[in-house]
């Protein structure tokens, strides 16, 4: 057999194991987070037209991403849906929001080098 073929053979075995090791363990990788919902959020960020993108995570629980320091974005995105920012907690990583009846708490933290999760019912 030639070398080439071997090393292709090789290489192909490599890529398959590191893909079966990559989906056995995305959890453990990736965090909370489903990697392809995220790399969706993110090519939309980049990409698309989108301000603020919409994700989940393994339950099924809705978050937002946004690029780093536009956090303006998502609160605009609320205030559109009739929410009222009352207090940003720069250092707790917390927004309160006001929609006229109760004060709902979401809280915010870095994801990778240049976006921020935004957990979030609204």
């Amino acid at each position: 057999m030639s070398k080439r073929f071997l090393l292709t053979v090789a290489a192909g075995g490599c890529i398959i194991i590191f893909g079966a090791l990559v989906l056995l363990n995305w959890e453990k990788m990736f965090g909370d987070y489903r990697p392809i919902q995220t790399a969706k959020a993110v090519f939309k960020l980049e990409v698309g037209s989108q301000d603020v993108a919409e994700t989940t995570d393994s339950d099924d629980a809705l978050h937002y991403m946004v690029k780093k320091g536009h956090l303006d974005e998502y609160i605009h995105m609320m205030n559109e849906k009739g929410y009222v920012l009352k207090e940003k907690d720069i250092d707790h990583n917390r927004l309160v929001f006001n929609d006229g009846q109760e004060d709902e708490q979401i809280y915010y933290k870095r994801f990778a080098r240049k976006y921020t999760m935004i957990d979030g019912e609204g």
